[in-house]
């Protein structure tokens, strides 16, 4: 059982669903920064679409590399990373996302939303394997092709049976959603 686990069990606790698009046969989720394949217009409206009116955690490099530090709009953004250095947002920006935060860290961050109904882990992949455990829901975009990358979704495939089922499939060429619920009693 993670630490923040333990920190958080005196807390009032948000439904945590970890999104994600994932190479279905590496688990690469990044690469250098970018996606490693080509963007995928149904993953983007289905994100959009989940998302919106929500709070959203990331780690730091997907602060800068992935949104290019502007906030994704209509969502409360929540920027988990040590640096206490960060480039002020403009007025449009900010008109643009219900809010953004900066926390030290993921303990702080859930703490910004532990009042909320729901939280989406957005990345990256550290943010991903330190919350994987608390997840109530794996909602994840499984991208068909051999692609590689520098960054991974955490290993998930053994969990599947014992710890989460799945709830929710919709496939379409070339990419799957797949919603994976926590199994009550299920916890890690």
């Amino acid at each position: 059982m993670s630490v923040l686990w333990i920190m958080m069990a005196g807390m009032s606790k948000p439904q945590i669903i970890l999104i994600a698009a994932l190479a279905r046969s590496s688990r690469a989720i990044g690469k250098a920064g970018q996606l490693p394949w080509p963007y995928i217009p149904e993953d983007g409206k289905r994100f959009q679409a989940v998302t919106t009116g929500h709070s959203l955690i990331m780690g730091r490099k997907t602060w800068e590399w992935d949104l290019k530090q502007k906030p994704l709009a209509n969502r409360r953004n929540i920027v988990v990373t040590s640096s206490g250095k960060y480039l002020p947002l403009s007025k449009a920006d900010l008109e643009q996302s219900l809010e953004v935060d900066f926390a030290p860290s993921l303990a702080t961050a859930f703490g910004l939303v532990a009042n909320e109904e729901k939280v989406f882990i957005v990345g990256g992949g550290a943010i991903y394997a330190q919350t994987l455990d608390m997840a109530d829901t794996l909602d994840l975009t499984l991208v068909e092709g051999d692609y590689d990358g520098d960054t991974h979704f955490p290993a998930y495939k053994h969990l599947i049976g014992t710890q989460f089922e799945r709830v929710f499939e919709e496939q379409h060429p070339g990419v799957s959603f797949v919603t994976y619920q926590r199994i009550m009693g299920g916890q890690l």
